[in-house]
């Protein structure tokens, strides 16, 4: 699905034959032009119009950051939760991903303040 003008999260489809992982790996190098290792599968979900979501930890080398692949995406940049949960055009996938993290639904071996 595109979204132009929403704030999301990077992602996107599993080509045929791919495993999930594999899958984050290659849309985070086509839409930021980083390498991550997937490190766990922490939430799935779907959509209302029926698209099936699995979130993915990744870990980022420190010296590496992301750059935006024109065709992909809009614009890069790092956010709070806080800003993320009060920016008005978020995709509506995401906040109840942050409330679910918020419950303790979800374990990230992470800080996001």
């Amino acid at each position: 699905m595109t979204a132009p003008g929403k704030l999301c999260l990077p992602g996107g489809a599993i080509e045929k034959g791919e495993t999930e992982q594999q899958a984050l790996v290659r849309e985070m190098q086509e839409e930021l032009s980083i390498d991550v290792t997937p490190a766990a599968l922490c939430y799935r979900s779907v959509t209302a119009w029926g698209t099936n979501l699995a979130w993915w930890h990744a870990h980022l080398e420190y010296a590496h950051h992301p750059v935006a692949n024109p065709d992909e995406v809009a614009e890069v940049f790092w956010m709070s939760r806080e800003e993320v949960r009060n920016a008005p055009d978020v995709l509506p996938s995401l906040p109840p991903f942050l409330v679910a993290w918020e419950r303790g639904e979800i374990e990230l071996d992470c800080e996001w303040g």
